[in-house]
């Protein structure tokens, strides 16, 4: 089992800094705090977000012609 301290991170449960270890074993990961115990399975697949569908085509703008003032 590996064990790594997470820097800058705060605790979910009772906000302690610098008190949370991620964990690794094999395939699996999670965190862990120190103070109070508190683990979490971190997420083993995350859909990838949707990206918006690209035009086929350009459109034209016609603009119409300017009347003589």
């Amino acid at each position: 089992m590996k064990r790594r301290f997470i820097a800058g991170a705060k605790c979910p449960k009772c906000q302690a800094m610098d008190r949370v270890v991620m964990l690794t074993s094999g395939e699996d990961e999670w965190i862990e705090c120190i103070d109070c115990g508190y683990s979490e399975n971190r997420p083993t697949h995350v859909d990838a977000p949707e990206e918006p569908p690209q035009p086929d085509e350009v459109g034209v703008i016609q603009f119409k012609p300017r009347q003589p003032e």
